[in-house]
């Protein structure tokens, strides 16, 4: 569960809770949490929905200490086989870590054994790609046709028929254990509650696009869109069940990670400069934090105890293009403020590695996407002169649609 992030003294770099008059934002992100959400055909910027967080206490995998690494300044050319990359010892996770893989080939990766076992019951018709994520007792699926506008998206459970959903919906789990389901209409954004078995409970509607992100203890966190393409929204809490507003976040935002009790956020159209403000739910209360010299996180998650954030930056062409700066992944210590950067995980401009974390949120989970796999890897920040381990087994897939989730 993530931990109240402004439950601490005021210093400096924090404010007072954020205001109630209007406001916006904009997972997996994600996307990514958030690149690979399929929205109404309008196309607008999405909030980043993470997965829930687990309980489970797992041993970091045996690797061997070292020097702390140095992270010097590399810029690599854009075509050939140096991006992206992942270096690193092969070896294994811990047992009963299993992990989800989304894509052209879903399946249910085992990161201690390696072994990848197929979704059977997933309806995927020739081309399509699935986004999954998981949900109390099963997972959702958003499967959409490459090159394609509309998705359809099912809830899977296990040794049970797939439950259609809709066609260009957004699910989001509830804490009750239900699905809130949602739609956009031209003008407005119609939102059902459904059962964990898919049944229809209770219903709203609001005007404009709304975009949800995830049910915090604080309420349902989403963004308000003045109009669909907006580079930012306004970042709200409602009710769940009714969509009456609980309280204003913060205007012209883009969502980078949303845990139970904060959001990570960052200006719309945010630049090198502008700091990654993170927020916690309840209270309101905002502290900033200054953004990797490299440019802004695409997306992030929260570790299980509200105390880190994983941040993914995307590769930068450099030199009029000529050249990448490649894009890593850090982690950020939310008391302190300070950055470990992950070694040996580089991405293509414009591209982010896949974060994650165990239950316990001992171990990141790692992947970068290449034009037909994924390598996987397991770090521990606890131990930042560890290099990753690199897991044998490669997802096969693609990084247009290709993502890898912790599973409960």
């Amino acid at each position: 569960m993530v931990g109240p992030v402004a439950s601490r003294p005021q210093d400096p770099g924090e404010r007072g809770p954020a205001h109630t008059g209007g406001v916006a934002d904009g997972p997996a992100g994600a996307p990514g949490s958030g690149r690979r959400w399929t929205l109404p055909a309008l196309g607008v910027a999405v909030l980043l929905l993470f997965g829930y967080v687990l309980t489970h206490r797992y041993p970091a995998p045996a690797v061997p200490d070292g020097p702390a690494p140095t992270v010097p300044e590399v810029l690599r050319p854009p075509f050939g086989n140096e991006l992206p990359r992942m270096t690193g010892g092969l070896g294994a996770g811990p047992a009963g870590l299993r992990a989800l893989v989304g894509g052209t080939s879903p399946a249910v990766l085992d990161l201690h054994t390696g072994e990848l076992d197929r979704l059977r019951n997933l309806p995927l018709a020739a081309g399509e790609q699935a986004a999954l994520r998981p949900v109390r007792g099963g997972m959702v699926a958003d499967l959409t046709a490459f090159n394609g506008v509309s998705s359809r998206t099912v809830l899977l459970r296990p040794g049970q028929r797939p439950v259609p959903l809709g066609v260009d919906v957004r699910v989001t789990p509830l804490r009750t254990g239900g699905l809130l389901v949602t739609s956009y209409a031209p003008g407005r954004t119609v939102a059902t509650v459904r059962d964990a078995a898919g049944v229809r409970q209770a219903g709203w509607s609001l005007p404009g696009l709304v975009v949800t992100a995830k049910d915090t203890e604080a309420g349902l966190l989403a963004g308000q869109f003045a109009t669909p393409g907006s580079s930012g929204a306004d970042m709200v809490l409602l009710d769940p069940r009714s969509g009456a507003v609980r309280r204003r976040i913060a205007p012209e935002r883009t969502a980078v990670a949303v845990g139970d009790t904060a959001v990570a956020h960052l200006p719309a159209g945010c630049g090198l400069d502008c700091p990654l403000t993170v927020t916690d739910v309840a209270s309101g209360r905002s502290r900033d934090y200054p953004t990797p010299d490299q440019g802004p996180p695409a997306a992030g998650r929260f570790s299980p105890d509200g105390r880190r954030l994983a941040l993914a930056v995307p590769g930068q062409y450099f030199s009029g293009r000529r050249l990448v700066r490649p894009g890593f992944v850090a982690v950020l210590d939310l008391a302190t403020g300070a950055v470990v950067r992950t070694p040996g995980v580089e991405t293509q401009a414009g591209r982010t590695a896949d974060v994650d974390w165990s239950p316990d949120g001992r171990l990141l989970l790692l992947a970068v996407w290449s034009a037909d796999r994924a390598e996987v890897g397991l770090w521990s920040p606890d131990r930042p002169a560890a290099p990753v381990v690199r897991l044998a087994t490669q997802p096969p897939g693609d990084y247009r649609s290709g993502s890898v989730t912790v599973l409960p």
